[in-house]
This record gives structure tokens, sequence and C-alpha cells, in this order.
């Protein structure tokens, strides 16, 4: 399913197909942008469908544009449509995290991040999928995109969860307990006070991960459902 894009605009390639929305590389203004555009829902009655579509676009281009001015690197938001559901922002290359595993550098990333995420934690964001496809590299500048599940809050919690979803990507990397651990330090410079408040609710969830883990490896060995 090709999206329809922004008068203009012409496509590149598709970057990213999901159930929720299409991004696009293309050409606008002599220049190569990448087009996000939500994507309807026919299931859902016209009126809901609009509106959580410019809600949750607005958001997401609200959210990109106070990270960058809480210092954090992420797409420049050069035009939004509310009504089409489209973002067009710039491109900031394709190499993820992910491919830099096996980079000399990769500890060195993996610290500049916790700092990142720190400075959108004391803005009030919360990123809401952070996964090394999330985070772009270029030399030693790291990119946070796709905010489409982020929102504004200050709550523990939903911090704590954030900083969650990165260690269940670096958990089964060898030296995975160092390379958190450089996360950390890099979260506390930036974050401030109320890291010690997330780390705490971060050793909560991690515990609760566990015990989940652990019932239904029990339920599984009795043949229980």
């Amino acid at each position: 399913m090709l999206s329809l894009l922004p008068q203009g605009c012409t496509r590149i390639k598709t970057l990213y197909q999901g159930a929720e929305a299409i991004v696009d590389l293309c050409k606008w203004l002599g220049r190569e942008v990448v087009v996000k555009t939500r994507l309807s829902k026919g299931y859902r009655v016209r009126e809901l469908d609009d509106f959580i579509r410019r809600s949750r676009t607005v958001r997401e281009a609200s959210l990109l544009s106070s990270a960058k001015k809480a210092g954090v690197n992420t797409p420049f938001v050069y035009h939004v449509n509310p009504v089409e559901g489209w973002i067009i922002m710039s491109y900031a290359g394709s190499q993820s995290l992910r491919s830099m595993q096996s980079s000399s550098i990769f500890a060195t990333l993996i610290h500049m991040l916790g700092d990142a995420v720190g400075r959108l934690h004391s803005a009030g964001i919360v990123h809401g999928d952070l996964t090394f496809s999330n985070v772009l590299v270029s030399e030693t500048r790291l990119t946070l995109i796709d905010f489409g599940l982020g929102e504004f809050s200050n709550e523990v919690e939903k911090k704590a969860e954030d900083v969650y979803t990165l260690f269940s990507s670096l958990t089964p990397l060898q030296d995975s307990e160092k390379l958190m651990k450089l996360f950390l330090e890099g979260y506390r410079a930036s974050a401030g006070e109320s890291a010690a408040r997330v780390e705490e609710r971060l050793r909560e969830i991690g515990s609760r991960g566990r015990y989940v883990e652990k019932e239904l490896r029990r339920r599984a060995s009795s043949g229980k459902k």
C-alpha cells in the first residue's frame, strides 16, 4: 500500500510500512525529506478516525520539536498537515544504533543515549518505543526518531518503562551489564534528581518481569494454561 504524498513530494522509496503509518523518503523543494503518513482505519467511525489521526499527528510533531528544544537531536519538522495525517521532516540517514553493535564506539554511543534520554525525561517527554531501530547514528551524532507512541508525561512509571524497553534490547548482548551502567551514567548526568526514582522503579519493573517469566515457565512445565 502506497500513501498519498503531499503536493510537490516525489517518493524515492518507502522506508517503513506498519499498521499505523507509512514512512517515505521523498524529494521535496530540492531536498531529501521523510514523510510520515498516519493511516486511516476503515473499521473506525469516520469522525473518530479523523480525530485520532489529527491529534496523534499534532502530538508527534510537538514531541519532536519539544525534544529538540530540550537538547536532543530529532528530525527537524518542516510541515505538518493534521487533516491528512502528514509530517514532513528532515532525513537523518538510515544507519541505526542496531547496526553499530559490533562497533568499537558502541559503548560510547550507549552512554550518549543515556544522556539524551535523561534530557527527554527532564523535559517531561516519554519516547514510548525506545529501541535500537529508533536511534539513528551519523558518525558520533545520535538522532532519536519515531515518537508515534510518545507522550508528555512526568510519571516515574512511564519514564522507567522507557528505560526498561531499551534495556530489553541490551540484555542479550555481551557486556550487557556494563552497557546498562554506561547508559545510567549518562542518564543521571542529565536527568538530575529524578534519576534515582526512575532507577528504583526500573528495578521494580524488572522484578515484576522476572516474576511473570518464572510463572509462565512454571505453568508450562506443569501443563497449565
